[in-house]
């Protein structure tokens, strides 16, 4: 039993770290966030095109990162201020701070799910 529930707990442990590698530590919206972004924060919306034409965060710059420009455009931003961004669940823009934080940008932020950015009342286009 002893050995069951210590095996239990390291793969528990093992799981969350994998998340937050994955996810970049992605939380539910925080009232900062959406402050940030009502006051013209640098946000980038990390969905595909589909995505984004359904609605997508007030403001924000589209870039898929999965697209081949991915890097490319997100070379024009100024790697000193703090850059905000999403995607459906936070997956996504996990990788894409990743991706940031290895092109040297001081303060990437995983902002989470578009959703839950919505209901933290971050403001819309549609």
């Amino acid at each position: 039993m002893t050995r069951t529930l210590a095996v239990f707990v390291v793969f528990a442990a093992v799981g969350f770290v994998a998340y937050q590698m994955l996810t970049g530590g992605a939380t539910e919206p925080t009232e900062d966030v959406v402050a940030a972004i009502e006051s013209g924060a640098t946000v980038v919306d990390v969905r595909t095109d589909d995505e984004w034409a359904g609605g997508h965060v007030a403001g924000a710059t589209h870039a898929n990162v999965f697209d081949d420009g991915f890097e490319q455009r997100m070379a024009s931003l100024d790697r000193t201020e703090p850059v905000y961004l999403y995607c459906a669940s936070g997956a996504r823009s996990g990788r894409a701070a990743a991706v940031l934080e290895g092109m040297g940008f001081e303060r990437v932020v995983n902002a989470g799910g578009f959703n839950d950015l919505v209901a933290a009342g971050a403001p819309v286009e549609r």
